[in-house]
């Protein structure tokens, strides 16, 4: 008799893009999880309170904020379009200001501290 197929297997059209199957072992037991992406948005430019330029950008909901010509970033929680809660206001960032280097930066810092809470 063949295995049972899971039930999101890689050929099911229901299966989101981005998912990552992970298989993990439980004693003589093997179990297939599916790991989802991280929600993202951006990079968009806008315009801060005082009306100057800066970069946005959201990475699993850590939402960054660049404006022209700072050399750190505000870090809050939330969503582009939605309500924000700050976390941090001067994080350094380097390179030429830019969308994609926002987009970079966050994806990086987001996982470097996510891996902090990792067992």
């Amino acid at each position: 008799m063949a295995p049972a197929r899971s039930p999101l297997s890689k050929t099911d059209p229901l299966l989101r893009p981005g998912f990552v199957p992970e298989e993990f072992q439980f004693g003589a037991r093997s179990q297939i999880f599916y790991k989802a992406p991280y929600p993202a948005e951006g990079p968009v430019e806008a315009k801060d309170a005082s009306g100057r330029r800066m970069w946005m950008y959201m990475y699993a909901h850590f939402v960054f904020q660049w404006s022209e010509g700072a050399s750190s970033v505000h870090i809050g929680h939330g969503t582009l379009a939605g309500s924000k809660m700050s976390l941090w206001t001067d994080v350094r960032i380097a390179g030429s200001w830019s969308g994609a280097v926002l987009a970079d930066f966050g994806r990086d810092w987001v996982s470097k501290h996510l891996a902090k809470f990792a067992k």
